[in-house]
């Protein structure tokens, strides 16, 4: 079964060690409306998704649907970026390329 918004919203907040009531407040929500989100009881805007991704650690594609994964670190969050500030095709399959070659040493 793949995971659904509410899923991914409940699996970061935990990895975040927060409880619902905390998310609520840093978002000026009801605890209630935290938890019909984690249980895909209502939509949700898009800036709410925003707003939810940046507190949780993570990015509004994978909250929508599973881009990447939660919670990056810092040094994940720049490769990232740096990936997608090249713009020539084979600068980016030489950097994954020795991505891969780095990964394979350790």
């Amino acid at each position: 079964m793949e995971k659904t918004i509410g899923m991914r919203i409940r699996e970061c907040r935990v990895k975040m060690g927060m409880t619902q009531e905390e998310l609520a407040e840093q978002i000026c929500c009801k605890k209630s409306l935290i938890s019909q989100y984690e249980n895909d009881k209502v939509d949700i805007k898009g800036s709410v998704i925003v707003e939810l991704a940046s507190l949780l650690g993570t990015s509004a594609g994978y909250l929508l649907n599973g881009e990447l994964g939660c919670t990056l670190d810092e040094n994940e969050k720049e490769m990232i970026l740096l990936m997608k500030m090249a713009k020539s095709p084979t600068i980016k399959k030489v950097a994954l390329e020795q991505m891969k070659i780095l990964v394979n040493l350790s």
